[in-house]
């Protein structure tokens, strides 16, 4: 499918997205919702979004030690235009993240692409470690009749945690046979791409092979310390951000496990619905857990969802546009590295 067909499909799934959760709530309840925003704590949730890229950099610059020793800061721009980049169609946000690191810091495509492989490896481990944080201590919460288009939220939690867990394995033995048995791991690569052209096949073999040098940070335990304690550190942030709002909304429910849960929807929702930065299905994961869930009023909801993703794509844009004019990249650039991708 056409990079433009993709867009237009995540368009129309944004729209769809923003619609269900602004669907019983009539524009002057929004509109009045804003204004009696306690705007102080959006400040405190911007700084905290701001501080999780910085966490993410840091993270990034210890999966890079064993290719290549470089300074976090160095790491600000492939990361956040990578991010800002996240309004184009297929997640190509990771990939252009990939190529700008390797131009930046003469690596291969390739071994850039392992390390966030192994970065998005971590992020899905912690993911799963508070859901099941979530059913062991608050299942209540998720015992509910809410059902998302016909199908329950309880099954779609349950089906994306399976599916997670699914993936977390396959990556975990790929990994493992290519940083450990890498015989055994191409005989593997070999056996997946039989059934594709020769051309094509001695081209996957080709990034294999480079992906491969880029999980040396595997073989050190004490960086995998590292990266899992930096992956907390993420996470936490990432957690944390939202909580301000939850005073600049004044909701009734201001619990650690009202915060973890919600940041499970958003992700659970950004991950079924892959919108265009996000749009509407972030706004879909906050109306599902704050009102549906936790019973906070639904307009607090509605407008507590696109605050939320206005504040973090502030973030992202500024932070992008200011390192592609600091850089010199052109967004034209960018798009062709996508479709080249």
């Amino acid at each position: 499918m056409k990079r433009s067909g993709q867009l237009i499909i995540g368009m129309l799934v944004a729209i769809a997205a923003v619609y269900y959760t602004v669907r019983n709530v009539s524009m002057r309840e929004l509109m009045d919702s804003f204004s009696t925003v306690h705007y102080g704590y959006l400040m405190i949730s911007m700084t905290m979004m701001i501080l999780t890229y910085v966490a993410r950099a840091v993270r990034w610059r210890v999966l890079l030690t064993p290719i290549k020793e470089v300074r976090t800061v160095e790491l600000g721009s492939p990361l956040m235009v990578g991010f800002m980049a996240g309004v184009l169609p297929a997640r190509a946000g990771e990939l252009i993240r990939a190529f700008l690191l390797g131009k930046k810091m003469n690596l291969s495509f390739a071994s850039a692409l392992a390390t966030i492989v192994v970065e998005r490896l971590f992020d899905m481990v912690l993911l799963l470690l508070l859901f099941a944080w979530l059913l062991v201590f608050h299942a209540d919460m998720l015992e509910s009749n809410i059902a998302w288009s016909g199908i329950p939220i309880q099954t779609i939690a349950f089906q994306f945690g399976l599916a997670s867990i699914a993936l977390v394995v396959a990556l975990v033995v790929f990994i493992y046979l290519l940083s450990f048995h890498y015989e055994r791991g191409m005989k593997l690569v070999h056996w997946l791409i039989k059934p594709f052209p020769e051309a094509l096949q001695y081209k996957l073999v080709q990034m294999v092979e480079t992906f491969s040098q880029g999980l040396a940070v595997v073989r050190s335990m004490r960086l995998l310390i590292w990266i899992f304690l930096a992956t907390a550190l993420v996470w936490a942030l990432v957690i944390m951000q939202y909580y301000p709002l939850y005073y600049a909304y004044d909701l009734n429910e201001k619990t650690l496990a009202s915060t973890i849960l919600l940041t499970v929807m958003i992700c659970i929702f950004i991950t079924i619905l892959p919108t265009p930065a996000f749009l509407g299905s972030l706004n879909a994961g906050v109306l599902i857990a704050l009102h549906e869930i936790m019973n906070e009023p639904e307009v607090a909801a509605v407008s507590f969802g696109f605050v939320a993703w206005g504040l973090n794509f502030l973030v992202v844009m500024v932070g992008g546009i200011y390192f592609i004019l600091h850089d010199h990249i052109s967004v034209k650039n960018l798009v062709e590295i996508e479709e080249e991708i």
